[in-house]
């Protein structure tokens, strides 16, 4: 593991053991069936719902298709929203740097058989595998004030490159070439409790959204450890009042923070009682004194600031394939490619289900009409396999009376439903995200 910044990070990106716990005889009969290899599984579903693809000709990446997309661009919208009511500027930096960056940041030294490396010219160049140092020359690039603190710097969209073990490439969950939600929050020790508590909130919201169980683990001072034992207390004191706090269970891991800093990871159990680490909050009093990084305090001396290295999703490849396993693709309206499929029983409907398509089009709704030459029957059993959220069949009775028959995913048939009800219940759905 890379002994610095935001490699610790890199756990958010690995495939953790599954954990089954026997908590029932459902539980058990459950257990037994995974066992049986009945169990999701995201490349499966990846196909079936005409998602992404792996190929040969560029192995440890994915070539995610338009549906798939349309999952990718609306985590990255939820991610980007959050960012922005917290007071996150976003950045965007370079993927190919000089071999020098690396080598003030310790990644060349303890990471660089993890890097893909070039030779241009006489110098040595890699992809960043993480966004850390470069967020760092941002924050050295202007003389910043105790004022300007807490900085929160946030580049959601970093695309990353790890040269993974041989083998060990598989799916979504371990990849090459990633993109991580990746943040850096730059403030004095006074501040650190209050940030780390605003996290731990944005993280129990998101895992709230997927129905996923959060619980959470605080790793204090190794043996290794470097930096001021006095800072170390202060630290992990504002980590503990913050989880206190938040009135959140967790788990004392002493000795297991990293060498710069505690942290504190945040897992999550999926449906399948599977444990993942999904995102990881890391206090860094290292990389400070690596770069030089300073602020003006009230008195005028300078002072190092303390960074919080943050990714709430990990990286967005695995978050998706950990979600399609735990929903096994029933992924919520919000996060549907496709949300509404609307079904005309003969021909001479079309015309009225053109217009409840326009509709939904207006109300900003992601629909198909379902015009084949296809028995109702195969076109709903179609979107039952497509894990489509909800079939409209309309029909001469729904035309006359401004209504449409309504299929909900896991509820069946609603009946009958005036039209703009209809599209009342949904934006209500998709605006709580839930």
């Amino acid at each position: 593991m890379n002994g610095n910044l935001c490699a610790e990070l890199s756990t958010t990106h690995r495939l953790r053991k599954p954990q089954f716990v026997l908590k029932s005889k459902n539980m058990k009969e459950k257990t037994l069936r995974q066992a049986q290899g009945e169990k999701p599984d995201h490349r499966k579903l990846g196909e079936q719902l005409d998602l992404f693809s792996f190929h040969d000709v560029s192995p440890g990446a994915v070539f995610w298709h338009p549906k798939g997309m349309v999952i990718y661009k609306e985590l990255e919208k939820l991610i980007r929203e959050e960012n922005e009511k917290m007071g996150y500027g976003e950045v965007s930096t370079p993927i190919l740097v000089k071999k020098e960056l690396w080598e003030k940041s310790g990644h060349w030294e303890k990471f660089k058989d993890n890097m893909f490396q070039f030779q241009i010219g006489n110098e040595a160049q890699g992809l960043k595998p993480m966004n850390c140092p470069e967020a760092h020359l941002i924050f050295a690039s202007r003389i910043r004030s105790y004022q300007d603190l807490p900085l929160r710097l946030a580049e959601p969209t970093g695309r990353l490159h790890r040269k993974e073990v041989s083998g060990s490439v598989g799916g979504l969950f371990r990849l090459y070439q990633f993109t991580q939600d990746d943040a850096h929050i730059y403030c004095s020790p006074e501040q650190i409790e209050k940030e780390i508590s605003s996290l731990l909130k944005l993280a129990l919201k998101i895992h709230k959204m997927f129905g996923f169980k959060s619980f959470f683990r605080l790793a204090t001072k190794p043996d290794e450890a470097l930096g001021s034992p006095r800072l170390w207390e202060k630290a992990e004191e504002a980590l503990k009042t913050a989880l206190k706090k938040s009135k959140v269970k967790y788990e004392l891991r002493e000795k297991d923070g990293t060498f710069y800093g505690p942290k504190i990871d945040v897992n999550v159990t999926d449906s399948l009682e599977r444990e993942w680490t999904i995102a990881t909050v890391q206090i860094d009093f290292q990389v400070p004194e690596r770069f030089a990084l300073e602020y003006v305090d009230k008195d005028g001396s300078r002072k190092r600031p303390v960074v919080i290295h943050r990714a709430m999703l990990g990286s967005f490849e695995r978050f998706i394939g950990i979600l399609l396993e735990h929903l096994n693709g029933a992924l919520p309206l919000w996060l549907s490619p496709e949300q509404i499929w609307i079904i005309p029983i003969a021909s001479r409907n079309n015309k009225y289900a053109e217009k409840v398509a326009a509709e939904c089009n207006e109300a900003g709704f992601r629909y198909i009409v379902k015009d084949e030459n296809e028995t109702v029957a195969k076109k709903i059993r179609e979107g039952e396999v497509q894990k489509i959220p909800y079939l409209l069949v309309v029909g001469d009775k729904e035309e006359k009376a401004k209504k449409v028959s309504v299929r909900q995913r896991g509820k069946g048939n609603l009946g009958q439903m005036k039209f703009d009800k209809f599209l009342q219940k949904v934006k209500r759905e998709y605006d709580e995200r839930g």
